[in-house]
């Protein structure tokens, strides 16, 4: 009985082993795939746009032909969660799915890859690609393969030396609205989706009249907050 003991005791130390290793791999590799540096991040950004390019596939998963223009009218009703089109898998890492508005219109089609606490999502609108790179509390943003933005504990700084606060975002837990800030005021509100009523809440509640610049950054952070 000890000696049976000590064998499974055994066991379970090398299966502990070979886990811990192939964790410190996935880490390694993921770390360097997902380093905007390198030239497996660039390699990732191509396959991932190679997904969002090839129509003909997206379609067969229920992916609508065309996507609608993403202005100030679509932002109103553009809905806070995405349909999701393919989920990320042991042998296909990569999920997919779009944005519509809550009368079913698409205006945002993305694919994404996740490792750990790391993740990469290249989307598409009618006329403009963004690139998203979450790492913990920090989401790093890309805007027509520049950079554009970093978003961190709801502030929004554009991207240089000299950055800009773009947006602040209010995420409070007990309110079923979140405030932004945009500019010197209050633009908008975006839905707090964990206190959500409605299957298909709208994303974001416009207070006024927005610039096309506020419009960008208040889709970004819609966007950044739908796929969480």
């Amino acid at each position: 009985m000890v000696a049976l003991l000590r064998l499974l005791f055994a066991a379970l130390l090398v299966g502990l082993f070979i886990t811990g290793i192939f964790y410190f791999i996935a880490n390694v590799l993921s770390s360097i795939a997902f380093n905007p540096t390198s030239r497996a991040w660039k390699e990732l950004l191509a396959k991932l746009r190679g997904r969002l390019n090839n129509r003909d596939k997206l379609r067969t998963k229920g992916m609508p032909d065309l996507l609608i223009a993403c202005d100030a009218e679509t932002l109103t009703h553009l809905s806070l969660k995405p349909k999701m089109l393919k989920k990320a898998g042991w042998r296909d890492p990569i999920f997919e799915g779009f944005f519509s508005t809550i009368y079913q219109e698409p205006v945002m089609v993305f694919a994404g890859q996740k490792s750990g606490k790391t993740s990469v999502v290249v989307a598409k609108t009618s006329d403009k690609e963004f690139v998203f790179r979450q790492k913990g509390k920090e989401t790093e943003i890309w805007k027509d393969d520049q950079p554009f933005a970093v978003l961190v504990d709801g502030v929004l700084l554009s991207s240089g030396k000299q950055s800009q606060l773009l947006a602040k975002l209010e995420t409070d837990p007990e309110l079923r609205q979140w405030p932004v800030l945009l500019g010197q005021s209050e633009g908008a509100t975006i839905t707090n989706g964990q206190r959500a009523v409605s299957p298909i809440p709208r994303a974001v509640t416009l207070l006024r009249n927005l610039s096309p610049e506020e419009e960008q950054t208040l889709l970004v952070l819609a966007v950044v907050q739908g796929l969480k």
